[in-house]
């Protein structure tokens, strides 16, 4: 991150870096995108999930390796390490990569109404932050992401007036990256057009908050020596609770938590 960047994410609460992700990453999710959703679509009826939105493919990392390797890409090309150096104070985790689709007819979802993405508020210290990767242009006609700057330095939900008047609607181009602090109160805007807009929302977190989904588990135990040492730290693996008093005392080298 530029030192503008690490300014506005500390005082404002977000920031934005421009065409971050390449155009050859954006073709790579493009193609996959469509049969995560479809596939997410399918496990939710299958199973006779609550959320009926055909825009919704949660924890979606564990879905398709490709997002794992843009995760490779976000560590390699320092934007995790400045992250952990300039917002966390020290190492961090992944938490969630998903993806969401803006639909028009979906006007209600629970991802368009005000909200933080922490239970509570964490005033000064940094639990959690938001990362959304724009798949697709981000405009106030297609429902852009409403950020409300400032409102992670206040523990109050604002009023729906107070609201309206002071968001800001994030417009932006395919690779675009917006960085928000957590505490930040935000929601998807109404699609108001006839095309989708998509993003990739992810968040990282201190090592001691629990993942949305156990990636470790999820992914496999075994394959944690496929990943280099600072990804296995990412996904979790070096953040798992020990199951037992005899992994609590394993050899120092194979310890679930360090």
């Amino acid at each position: 991150m530029k030192k503008q960047n690490i300014f506005e994410l500390k005082t404002k609460g977000y920031t934005i870096l421009r065409k971050w992700v390449s155009k050859e990453w954006l073709k790579k999710i493009n193609e996959v995108l469509p049969k995560s959703f479809k596939e997410h679509k399918k496990i939710r009826q299958n199973n006779n999930n609550g959320i009926t939105s055909d825009g919704v493919a949660m924890n979606v990392l564990a879905s398709d390796d490709i997002f794992i390797d843009f995760l490779q890409e976000m560590i390699d090309r320092g934007l995790i390490g400045s992250l952990e150096k300039n917002y966390f104070g020290g190492k961090c985790i992944l938490n969630s990569f998903s993806a969401l689709s803006n639909i028009k007819s979906e006007s209600d979802l629970f991802y368009k109404k005000v909200h933080r993405d922490i239970r509570g508020y964490s005033d000064k210290i940094p639990l959690l932050l938001n990362a959304l990767v724009m798949v697709d242009d981000f405009t106030i006609e297609n429902g852009g992401t409403l950020l409300l700057p400032y409102s992670h330095l206040i523990e109050e939900k604002p009023t729906k007036k107070f609201w309206e008047d002071n968001c800001v609607p994030m417009t932006g181009s395919p690779g675009d990256i917006i960085l928000w602090n957590s505490n930040i109160f935000h929601a998807s805007g109404i699609n108001k057009t006839t095309q989708i807009r998509r993003a990739l929302p992810i968040t990282f977190s201190l090592p001691y908050y629990k993942q949305l989904l156990d990636y470790p588990r999820a992914l496999g135990y075994r394959r944690k020596e496929e990943f280099p040492e600072k990804t296995q730290q990412i996904l979790g693996y070096h953040s798992r609770v020990p199951s037992s008093i005899n992994e609590w005392y394993l050899p120092t080298s194979k310890i679930t938590y360090k």
